[in-house]
């Protein structure tokens, strides 16, 4: 009956474990935290069933792999840890105080299947029941308890470094979650073996709620960057986090802006449900054309877009993946606005330094870029023509190619020399 009680628990983390992988299988992090309730899951039952042979004269063979099993389970636990770390920390190419403790955590672990390989019959008799006879400070359970004690003090000094550098609110709550129920787990073998079951099954509910809230705070997270973000973005937030993936920082990118042109004149001479459908269908395949060239579609302002490549997404080819975009833009996009309106459409493209980032505050946020190049970007839209793109020739070179049509100069405020640009047809 007992061996049962202790399968129920020990199926509920295999379980849980397998939902954390269909769930979030993309996630790294959520990965090695699926390995970890799995093998979490696995090693339950086998101690509940080591438990059966107390009294007998000889052990099976396999009782010598339990701390094996416990072991990987922990450090399946430690390894999230590392890549949660991974994501907050500036390491630099060396190794930070925390994953070394972590490390140490790991070491630790593997000495203790070391002895329980050795020594099985010695870790079941000295573990199991320990509190309930007062064997606490009896050498056959110090043996065992000192390693796994020092890996889980080494876990807990690891994860106050980790809260100190302010990690992803999610993983944050997934954190929390873990070192509760570490404890819980690993003190489960020396409890009561009819409370045991119990202590494990506290464990999980108080990890599910972590993992609950997690899931929650990432899908209202889904929400918010759908509303200005390209689909790669939610790639790059898993690995990093969305505090590290959207922090203010400066970047070299290529700004792509294209504007319908006459549409001023149509909007007034036209029914409203005319405009916003020709606005509804030119939006549309503005970004059909910006998610096949890794672009973030920044502002949508009446008959124009602004289009960012390189950012938030790093891209070293920003400038290639640009000129490709405008010619894009006046293929297939000008089609749909010709066809629906019989109007024309204009491309500006630039490439420089931006700062970037999240502002506004409450339930308003918008991902902004501020720099001259994006008011350079602006203003050789301004000069493009219906079916002509007006790239920087700086980006031209930069992309690789050689400016072989018009070339004109203009005068931008904020810069002494002339800015040189080609006129590219589509």
């Amino acid at each position: 009956m007992e061996a049962l009680s202790f399968d129920v628990v020990a199926l509920i983390a295999a379980g849980m474990g397998l939902a954390f992988w269909i769930t979030d299988r993309d996630s790294g992090t959520s990965r090695a935290l699926a390995l970890f309730l799995f093998l979490t899951g696995c090693a339950i039952s086998a101690n509940g069933h080591a438990t059966l042979y107390l009294e007998a004269a000889k052990l099976p063979w396999w009782v010598r792999g339990i701390g094996l099993l416990d072991a990987l389970a922990f450090i399946s636990a430690t390894e999230w840890g590392i890549r949660v770390s991974r994501t907050i920390l500036q390491l630099d190419g060396q190794r930070s105080v925390g994953r070394l403790m972590l490390r140490g955590a790991q070491a630790c672990t593997l000495i203790y299947a070391g002895l329980s390989a050795l020594y099985p019959e010695t870790r079941l008799r000295g573990l199991t029941d320990a509190i309930a006879r007062g064997a606490l400070f009896q050498p056959e359970f110090l043996m065992f308890a000192v390693p796994g004690t020092l890996a889980g003090l080494l876990v807990l000094l690891a994860s106050i470094r980790v809260f100190r550098a302010r990690p992803d609110k999610a993983e944050g709550i997934r954190i929390l979650g873990v070192l509760s129920t570490m404890p819980l787990l690993g003190t489960a073998m020396a409890l009561p073996r009819d409370i045991s079951p119990f202590a494990i099954a506290l464990g999980e509910i108080v990890l599910l709620i972590g993992a609950l809230r997690y899931h929650v705070v990432q899908g209202a997270r889904g929400q918010f960057m759908a509303r200005f973000l390209a689909p790669q973005v939610a790639d790059l937030v898993r690995e990093r986090g969305l505090k590290n993936a959207m922090a203010q920082q400066r970047l070299t990118v290529s700004i792509v802006v294209c504007d319908i042109r006459g549409f001023t004149a149509y909007a007034q001479s036209h029914r409203p449900e005319q405009v916003l459908k020709l606005l509804r269908d030119f939006y549309g395949a503005v970004g059909t054309a910006a998610e096949q060239e890794g672009g973030t579609i920044k502002d949508l302002a009446g008959d124009g877009v602004l289009i960012l490549i390189g950012a938030p997404v790093p891209f070293a080819d920003h400038a290639r993946r640009a000129l490709a975009l405008a010619r894009r833009i006046q293929g297939s996009v000008r089609n749909v606005v010709k066809k629906r309106s019989g109007l024309g459409l204009g491309v500006g493209v630039a490439s420089g330094e931006v700062a970037v980032g999240i502002v506004g505050q409450g339930a308003r946020y918008e991902y902004v870029a501020v720099g001259p190049t994006v008011n350079l970007a602006s203003r050789l839209c301004d000069e493009a023509a219906d079916g002509e793109v007006h790239a920087e020739a700086s980006t031209v070179a930069a992309a690789g190619e050689q400016c072989d049509g018009r070339r004109k100069k203009y005068k931008v405020k904020g810069r002494d020399e002339p800015v040189e640009a080609c006129v590219l047809a589509a």
